[in-house]
């Protein structure tokens, strides 16, 4: 019988442990994880992928603003320079920016068993909900999907611990 109190012991010991430090962690990750992926998706997945509305190409006039209009700087049709830096690049990345791009700004913190995920760019929140001239184009924020990713890891971890 002290066998068993012993082992029962040391899982809610570890059960403890496992709440404490490493469940903060893997939220952590996960939703790093997620909210990364969303660059690489060109949109967000809540339950489901919402792609990302695509730059506006064409100007208040109706003139498509990545094509030389004329032979008088380059060939008519032919790209302009911002149709060459647009063209093949992924919303919401900037150009000639390296590594100071708005996907490698999120970060995260965990504080008393809390976890922060945020940002240091300021037009984060912009584009993140949109305002009257620019869309939505949301990257973070509450998911179905991301919850279902850290329920399965912590249930993977704590099948571990109660074997």
């Amino acid at each position: 019988m002290a066998k068993l109190s012993t082992d029962m012991q040391n899982r809610a010991d570890l059960t403890v442990q496992f709440i404490v430090k490493d469940f903060p962690r893997i939220v952590k990750v996960e939703a790093l994880n997620h909210f990364k992926k969303s660059f690489v998706d060109e949109g967000f997945t809540d339950g489901s992928l919402q792609k990302w509305k695509k730059r506006t190409t064409i100007d208040k006039n109706g003139r498509n603003i990545t094509r030389y209009r004329s032979n008088r700087v380059g060939k008519a049709g032919g790209l302009n320079d911002y149709g060459r830096k647009t063209k093949g690049r992924p919303v919401l990345t900037g150009f000639g920016s390296g590594g100071n791009k708005l996907r490698n700004s999120l970060k995260a913190r965990i504080e008393n068993g809390r976890v922060t995920i945020y940002t240091y760019k300021k037009y984060a929140e912009t584009h993140n909900e949109g305002d009257a001239a620019m869309p939505k184009r949301e990257f973070m924020g509450p998911s179905r999907k991301l919850d279902k990713k850290i329920e399965k890891e912590i249930e993977k971890q704590l099948d571990k611990i109660f074997k």
